[in-house]
C-alpha cells in the first residue's frame, strides 16, 4: 500500500482532466474549502424537508460561500443526486467512484471549480482490509462500504499542484480507528511532495482515538483559524458545540505552512418550518499556504 503504483491502481474511469500545459495561470489567491454531508435523498425522513426542496437550500449554501473545492458525503446514485447538486453548484466538475461493471458510488465525492483547477490524477480506495477491492468492507461488523476519493490537482492560481480528498468514515466502531491509519499511509506520498487538503465526515470527535491518529499527521483548519465561528440566520442564536465536531478540514504537506483566515459552521435554517438542510452542518474555511 506504500507505493504510488498501488495508489494509482484504483483510478476512476472518468479520465485524467486537462493538459496542464493548456491551462491559463492565474494570480495566487486563498483557497475556499467546504466539507458537507448532505443527507441523501432517501435519508431525511419527516424531520427534514423533501430532497427537492433541500436542493434549493444547498444552492443557497454554495452561493453564499462559493467554495473552490467541496468534499461531499452521503450521496447515492439514486434520484440524480450528483447531477442535481452540480446544478446547485454551477461551474464545478465532479469526481466520485465510477468504474465499469460497478454501480456508481458517490458516498464520498469531490466538486472542484473548473475555472481554477485541472485534474491531473484521480482515484479511490476503500476503508477496509482490502482497500483496492471496490465496495469492500471489514473494519467493523456491520459496516457500509466506505471510501476515499482523491485527486491530484493543478491549481491555476499560482500554477501549483495540490492533493485533495473527500471521505466518509463509517460510524460503527472500530471502523474509524482502523480507517485513520490507512488514510495517513495512503496520503503520505502526496504529503511529501505537495500541499494536502483532506476533508470529510470522519465520524470522529476531537476527543476520539481516530481523531488523535489523524492529528498526528494533519492539522485541522479549525485550530488554524483565529476566530472559528458560525454562519446563522436564527433568532435566538443557536448553540453550537465545537467539541462535538465530526466533519473536518485537515491540511498537511512537507515544507508547507498553512494558515486559515476563517472557519465557519453553517447553521442556516430554511423553509416555513425553519429546518436544517441536513443532519450535518456545512463546514467552510478559507486557507492559504506558503
Amino acid at each position: 500500500m506504500k507505493t504510488r503504483l498501488l495508489l494509482t491502481a484504483a483510478l476512476l474511469c472518468m479520465g485524467c482532466g486537462e493538459d496542464p500545459e493548456e491551462t491559463e495561470t492565474l494570480p495566487p489567491r486563498p483557497l475556499s474549502v467546504m466539507t458537507f454531508n448532505v443527507l441523501c435523498s432517501l435519508c431525511g425522513g419527516k424531520e427534514y424537508d423533501p430532497w427537492e426542496e433541500r436542493l434549493g437550500y444547498f444552492a443557497d449554501i454554495f452561493a453564499r460561500h462559493d467554495p473552490d473545492l467541496i468534499g461531499l458525503q452521503e450521496l447515492t446514485p439514486l434520484a440524480g443526486e450528483v447531477d442535481a447538486l452540480l446544478e446547485a453548484a454551477p461551474g464545478r466538475g465532479a469526481l466520485f467512484f465510477e468504474q465499469e461493471g460497478w454501480l456508481p458510488y458517490p458516498d464520498a465525492a469531490i466538486f472542484y471549480r473548473k475555472s481554477r483547477f485541472s485534474v491531473l490524477e484521480q482515484g479511490t480506495y476503500w476503508l477496509s482490509p482490502t482497500p483496492d477491492v471496490p465496495r469492500s468492507t471489514g473494519f467493523a461488523d456491520p459496516q457500509l462500504a466506505r471510501l476515499v476519493v482523491w485527486a491530484r490537482l493543478l491549481d491555476k492560481a499560482g500554477n501549483r499542484e495540490m492533493f485533495f480528498a473527500s471521505t466518509h468514515f463509517d460510524n460503527n466502531s472500530p471502523s474509524q480507528e482502523k480507517s485513520a491509519p490507512l488514510v495517513l499511509e495512503r496520503t503520505a506520498p502526496f504529503a511529501a511532495a505537495m500541499p494536502v487538503v483532506f476533508v470529510g465526515d470522519f465520524n470522529s470527535q476531537p476527543s476520539d482515538p481516530a481523531y488523535a491518529t489523524l492529528e498526528s499527521a494533519f492539522q485541522n483548519a479549525y485550530d488554524l483559524a483565529p476566530s472559528p465561528g458560525v454562519a446563522e440566520n436564527q433568532d435566538p442564536d443557536p448553540v453550537y458545540d465545537p467539541a462535538s465536531r465530526i466533519d473536518h478540514v485537515f491540511v498537511a504537506g512537507a515544507g508547507v505552512t498553512w494558515s486559515a483566515s476563517s472557519w465557519l459552521a453553517d447553521l442556516y435554517v430554511y423553509g416555513s418550518q425553519k429546518r436544517y438542510p441536513s443532519d450535518h452542518f456545512a463546514i467552510v474555511t478559507t486557507l492559504d499556504r506558503q
